[in-house]
């Protein structure tokens, strides 16, 4: 992004999403990065961190583009999940330089094999039983993604912002634009996914200009490589246009089952959290994937 550009830009999260600002402050990734140095030395740690706990079942969160888990820093989201009763392992990955996880570290268009790799390691490390891919927005086509390439036999998403071609589409623009009603009766949702949809015609230009159109991963092609596909549950906001739309790409794939959620906002994960369900909800998904492998 264009220097000048970057104070604009984070005046706006600060002034139209403050609790995502604050978040992203926390966890140190409210400025925006290019991509890596040259000579830069890769640090791990920067784009997958784990906590080993012991236990059969590994989270393996995938980061949306704002660095965050449903606009949460991750030590929320652990929170969240644990006063719920959960207990699990966690592989928290994220894409510091908001490229769809297209880009390595080394400046390289190969993110899918970087990320892959990395994540491979960890996994084999752990040792667990049950590996569960998990994300919202781009995490989520990130949890697609890499569920076609790594041992993992279950995926949650959240609203997963996919094909970003088909998302930031000029028809997909128009109608986020003149939904009127929602404007009208939901303003703080409409500016939301306005500013989601705005954001995603950003990164998609972004990523054919740091790696080209042709090394950016399709998720839904990765994740019908495997044969057998792990179980996958969709959820989706019924009343946010772009994500009611995107879920119709699945009605085909016998593995995958979309479940609505009555909300107009796109990050329908922190809408479940303020209901108090979000915990509830993702332990019982993972239960009910468990159950279906024993």
């Amino acid at each position: 992004m264009n220097r000048l550009l970057r104070p604009v830009a984070k005046l706006i999260v600060r002034t139209f999403f403050p609790g995502i600002a604050q978040s992203l402050e926390e966890e140190g990734q409210l400025d925006l990065h290019d991509g890596p140095a040259g000579t830069e030395r890769i640090d791990i740690s920067k784009h997958i961190d784990v906590e080993d706990n012991g236990s059969d079942t590994t989270l393996i969160c995938f980061a949306g583009m704002a660095v965050l888990y449903a606009a949460m820093p991750k030590f929320e989201f652990r929170k969240t999940l644990a006063d719920t009763g959960g207990s699990y392992n966690y592989v928290w990955v994220r894409d510091i330089y908001r490229a769809y996880y297209d880009l390595a570290p080394d400046g390289s268009p190969n993110g899918l094999a970087f990320y892959a790799q990395g994540i491979g390691e960890v996994l084999d490390r752990l040792g667990s039983k049950n590996n569960i891919a998990i994300g919202a927005s781009g995490g989520g086509a990130a949890a697609f993604a890499f569920s076609g390439v790594l041992p993992i036999g279950q995926v949650i998403v959240f609203n997963p912002a996919f094909p970003m071609a088909a998302y930031s589409s000029r028809g997909n623009v128009l109608r986020v634009v003149l939904d009127l009603g929602k404007l009208l009766c939901q303003p703080k949702a409409y500016t939301e996914v306005l500013f989601v949809t705005l954001g995603v015609v950003f990164l998609n230009r972004r990523c054919r200009r740091l790696v080209g159109a042709e090394h950016m991963m399709q998720p839904l092609e990765c994740y019908l490589r495997k044969q057998s596909p792990p179980r996958a549950t969709v959820f989706y906001s019924t009343n946010c246009l772009p994500d009611a739309r995107q879920v119709e790409q699945f009605r085909d794939i016998p593995s995958v089952v979309a479940k609505p959620i009555v909300s107009a906002r796109h990050n329908c994960m922190a809408e479940l959290k303020q209901r108090g369900e979000l915990g509830k909800l993702i332990h019982e998904e993972i239960a009910a994937g468990i159950a279906t492998h024993t």
